[in-house]
């Protein structure tokens, strides 16, 4: 759980496609970078088909229509420091709401294109999410350590739950992390240095932690909630196993899960960009989980959440995402020799099937809702791009200003994120 005008015209070349052992890397050079002399920008179209990308160093979101192939005129500035920020969106469309790492939370008018309030809410926030019925926003607080709930539609402080746990008779802050919605109006979140995951009932007015559930291992990084909201996942530092809390028995306590490959041990070194565990891929019977810091993908059993094998990769995963169909996951990862590429797995066969030279410092994708295209930010080369699915080439590129995490409304339909 990190974060981050002009239009091109697409080059006529043909893409080079080069071989290499079985797995095919497909340099997909169809993209002029120098072609970009003015903005090709459009008028506002449906909200259904718009991205907000985080343009991470002008603290700016920028938006795309994935549908019409252009960047909308309107751009939002001033919304503060966009390094790991995070956007939901209220179940109706109406508004999106971005989490910073200066405290602030903007709430974006959606269909103006335009914000429509803001609110600090601490020193340095990591993650936000909205409660199912869409009247509650919460976010995971670093500085001082915590979980805020605001009303979604005046954006007032409903309740402050402060995190912190014992050290040698004194009290001490604990950040928090990975918060998610999850069934029956809840909120899940983990304590990074408490190692404690808390339930909040959001349907209640005090907004009560009805469960605290101690992790047996610690140093939390960020966690992940499953796609059918049934279970709670948490990695940790420096370990190879995860905690697994289901909630629809949370009073039962974690599970450990390894993540140990026993047939072969990996190389273990320090990563570039630690994995982000809410884009962990659920496919099929299987969950492909990226390593911190080993070039492979461990694969567990969505049933016994058991581990089945490992995916050997060509470096440090960050993302791992599936398509809807279900069909393949695409994976992003850290390193200067490593980050310009996307490798591709297949679910049926859980092997990698294609290697594409995409564009540098690849820092975020996701699918569009039907599966048919892949949004990529390609950072480096302050770019978003529009990738075929099926082709696997490039069929549309924007360019921004350092872009970063890729958000669209159709997240708001989706559990957990």
């Amino acid at each position: 759980m990190t974060g981050f005008p002009m239009r091109s015209a697409l080059s006529t070349a043909t893409p080079i496609v080069a071989f290499i052992a079985k797995t095919s890397v497909v340099a997909l050079a169809s993209i002029s970078l120098g072609a970009a002399a003015s903005p090709r920008l459009a008028q506002a179209g449906g909200i259904g088909s718009r991205v907000f990308v985080v343009e991470r160093e002008s603290g700016s979101l920028a938006v795309y229509d994935f549908v019409a192939r252009n960047l909308l005129p309107n751009r939002i500035t001033g919304l503060g420091n966009l390094r790991h920020a995070t956007m939901i969106f209220s179940p109706d469309l109406r508004y999106g709401y971005l989490a910073t790492r200066s405290g602030q939370v903007s709430r974006i008018d959606l269909d103006k294109i335009e914000r429509a309030g803001i609110v600090f809410t601490s020193e340095n926030s990591i993650d936000n999410a909205i409660s199912q019925d869409g009247r509650v926003i919460a976010i995971a607080e670093y500085a001082p350590g915590g979980l805020t709930l605001l009303d979604a539609e005046s954006l007032e402080v409903l309740k402050k739950h402060p995190a912190s746990f014992e050290i040698d008779g004194e009290r001490v802050a604990s950040r928090v992390t990975g918060v998610v919605d999850a069934p029956g109006n809840r909120f899940v979140c983990v304590l990074i240095e408490a190692g404690e995951i808390w339930v909040i009932d959001a349907a209640k007015p005090d907004f009560p932690i009805e469960h605290r559930v101690k992790t047996r291992q610690g140093n939390a990084y960020d966690a992940m909630i499953t796609p059918d909201g049934r279970y709670y996942v948490v990695g940790h530092m420096e370990s190879d196993r995860v905690s697994v809390l289901d909630l629809d028995r949370p009073e039962a306590g974690v599970r450990e899960v390894s993540l140990r490959d026993p047939n072969r041990e990996y190389d273990r070194t320090n990563p570039v960009k630690l994995p982000h565990l809410a884009s962990w891929a659920v496919a099929k019977g299987w969950i492909f989980v990226p390593l911190v810091g080993e070039d492979r993908l461990a694969v567990l059993d969505r049933a016994t959440w058991e581990f089945a094998r490992s995916i050997p990769l060509r470096g440090h995963p960050v993302y791992a995402v599936r398509s809807p169909t279900e069909q393949e996951v695409w994976v992003s990862f850290s390193g200067e020799g490593d980050d310009a590429f996307v490798q591709v797995i297949d679910v049926e066969s859980l092997a990698v099937t294609d290697t594409l030279h995409l564009g540098r410092r690849i820092y975020h994708m996701d699918f569009t809702p039907r599966g048919s295209h892949v949004l990529v930010s390609a950072n480096a080369d302050n770019r978003l791009l529009l990738v075929n699915a099926s082709t696997r080439q490039i069929e549309d590129s924007v360019e921004l200003a350092s872009p970063s995490g890729i958000f669209g409304v159709w997240r708001a339909f989706r559990i957990g994120l």
